[in-house]
């Protein structure tokens, strides 16, 4: 009889997954079906909203929650008791870092390994063996301080790094990493964190250097961290800020692995955390470290800890096999999105054109090769952050200015944002400069080697590396043959690529969701199942808004200086926005405010992204 155990994470970014004889079979965070970046729905609605997502696992599997042996949460929570029957569920016996080593190790395939977590609440380090229970050698976990008030003193790395994105404004990490690359670090002294002793770190002027910076202030005794205004443009100092707390973070995790490397005894290190979201790191660690094998846990951030709860459970609570399970070779965990439904009748629907190709892959890299942007959409999609070609977005990474135009135009985010590159597995120690064979999980950033610069020169950010995803023959998909196709087409083995989104959304899950983004954005084409779909005439579409936007843009087209809540729009979008009554298409309005359509569609896509239009007409989804 198979051991299946189902796992959840129940607090940010909840998740879960079915383990099955310590296999992972599925697993699907919450932001993917409720559309809710990191899954936070209202504490009242989020059991409900949990049992939608197991019950989706579970049908996908042919399963029901009596076919499940055991169910275990990452953390204690009130949720686990509505969805979950007592009589089987299983206890985590600490915190969330072991659930993310947990995850790591046991999805690694090694028999033995060392473990760094590094995440917001700090770092953990242990020591595992399979059929042994996990040790811990590293204990330095603290509570959050929080993005205004600063604790009274830091001692995490994740905090740190998050402490100074909210100085520069950004609510992502991931965008200090990115402006990291466009400065130099204000100092060669390290202003924050010191390596400290084997593996220790010192935080003892951090808080001092923030205030010397202008980054905090005293207020009643207290520090108040003083954030860059969204508004506010960039200067050197905010590129030179990120390059610095860049440059230290990676230091400092670099001595912990060290430390923990050291204290194990081990060759073998297994990492997850956010930290490990950060590929400049992962680099590191593999090159500047004396170790024989890196796993680095895909879903790295706190909705991979539902995998950890489950495999824990499984090798610890339940079965305590002698035997390491087989390596995670690939995330394509969600259910079933594509096979058995009618996509062809849902895109007609949407009064979307329709074509059914002779062979998808084909058709889709023919539209890179001609320059076009497009959305590929494969049938389970991705777990984890990444796009690793389920939900991608995807592009010609050898025509000059199509990283601009994929930002500005699809993406519609900060010119410094980088993108990845997806290549052939074999093919790419000829294009980058590899720390190891395998990039699956997008997990490295690799110099783009001089020599192919000029072939595909969107690949590298401004620092000429590239977060690279090898592809290999044996991985599931198509993704493979379609870089296949686009070679044979271009002579290039690796397409650019990023996640399948727009602003202030999660990754595409269902297709309407891809659909939408069509409507959205100017996305070229789409590809899913076996589909081709083209997006609408845009010209055509009517803009349609409540009265009361309408009545607001009036008020500030004839303001003289008095706020509206409009006044931050320039002129040509308050006209639009009056005239959106639903009538009167994107070609009329142009005309009317005596602009060229493109500019004037321009407009309309962004402020719909911001929810101040629709298009009247089109069917209704939850993302406006």
């Amino acid at each position: 009889m198979k051991i299946r155990i189902v796992g959840f994470n129940l607090r940010r970014d909840s998740s879960t997954c079915l383990v099955e004889d310590g296999v992972i079979r599925s697993a699907l965070a919450l932001e993917r079906t409720t559309r809710i970046e990191h899954g936070s729905v209202p504490r009242d609605a989020h059991a409900i909203a949990m049992a939608d997502l197991v019950g989706q696992l579970l049908d996908d599997a042919d399963l029901t929650t009596s076919d499940i042996d055991y169910w275990i949460a990452a953390d204690p929570a009130p949720t686990l008791d509505l969805i979950a029957p007592p009589e089987r569920t299983l206890h985590m016996p600490d915190s969330r870092h072991l659930a993310h080593a947990s995850a790591a190790f046991y999805s690694s395939g090694y028999e033995e390994a060392a473990a760094l977590v590094v995440g917001s609440s700090g770092e953990t380090g242990l020591r595992f063996r399979i059929g042994e229970t996990p040790e811990r050698v590293l204990d330095a976990v603290q509570k959050d301080g929080g993005q205004t008030w600063l604790p009274d003193r830091l001692t995490g790395l994740g905090e740190l790094y998050r402490l100074i994105t909210a100085a520069l404004g950004f609510r992502d990490c991931a965008k200090t990493m990115d402006l990291a690359s466009h400065g130099k670090p204000l100092s060669a002294e390290a202003l924050f964190v010191e390596p400290a002793g084997e593996g220790e770190l010192s935080f003892e002027y951090a808080l001092d250097s923030l205030v010397e910076l202008g980054l905090a202030v005293s207020d009643n005794g207290r520090l108040r961290l003083v954030p860059r205004p969204s508004r506010q443009p960039f200067d050197q100092f905010h590129h030179d800020l990120a390059a610095q707390i860049q440059a230290e973070f990676e230091q400092a995790v670099l001595h912990r692995a060290r430390g923990v490397l050291a204290r194990t005894g081990s060759r073998s290190l297994v990492v997850s955390g956010g930290a490990f979201l950060n590929p400049a790191v992962n680099t590191r660690i593999r090159n500047e470290t004396e170790i024989d094998r890196l796993f680095v846990f895909p879903a790295a951030g706190n909705d991979g800890n539902a995998v950890g709860a489950a495999l824990y459970a499984y090798h610890n609570l339940v079965a305590q096999p002698s035997t390491a399970s087989p390596a995670l070779q690939h995330v394509y965990l969600g259910p079933s999105r594509v096979a058995g439904q009618d996509i062809e009748a849902l895109a007609t629907e949407w009064l979307l054109p329709v074509h059914r190709p002779r062979s998808v892959t084909k058709a889709a890299a023919a539209a890179i090769a001609r320059g076009e942007i497009v959305g590929w959409f494969a049938d389970r999609a991705e777990f984890g952050p990444r796009a690793l070609g389920a939900r991608s977005i995807l592009c010609h990474p050898g025509i000059e200015g199509i990283k601009d135009r994929l930002n500005g135009r699809v993406k519609s985010r900060e010119s410094f944002r980088p993108f990845a590159g997806s290549i052939l597995a074999e093919q790419a120690g000829q294009w980058f400069g590899m720390p190891a064979p395998d990039s699956r999980f997008m997990q490295y950033s690799c110099p783009v080697l001089a020599h192919r610069r000029d072939m595909a020169g969107e690949l590298g950010h401004v620092d000429g590396t590239c977060r690279v995803q090898t592809v290999a023959e044996d991985d599931p998909g198509r993704l493979r043959g379609l870089i296949e196709s686009f070679e044979d087409l271009t002579g290039l083995p690796v397409v650019l690529t990023t996640e399948f989104s727009l602003p202030g959304m999660p990754i595409v899950e269902y297709p309407q969701d891809a659909l939408d983004c069509l409507y959205s954005s100017r996305l070229d084409r789409l590809f899913i199942g076996d589909l081709e779909i083209e997006p609408p005439d845009r010209t055509t579409l009517r803009p349609v808004t409540g009265p009361g936007t309408r009545q607001n843009a009036t008020a500030a087209l004839s303001s003289t200086g008095t706020s509206t809540p409009l006044a931050g729009l320039d002129q040509l979008g308050l006209r639009i926005l009056e005239l959106a009554d639903g009538v009167p298409t994107m070609r009329d309005i142009a005309g009317e405010i005596d602009t060229d359509p493109e500019k004037a569609i321009d407009l309309a896509l962004e402020m719909k992204r911001q929810g101040l239009l629709h298009w009247a007409g089109r069917p209704p989804h939850p993302s406006g």
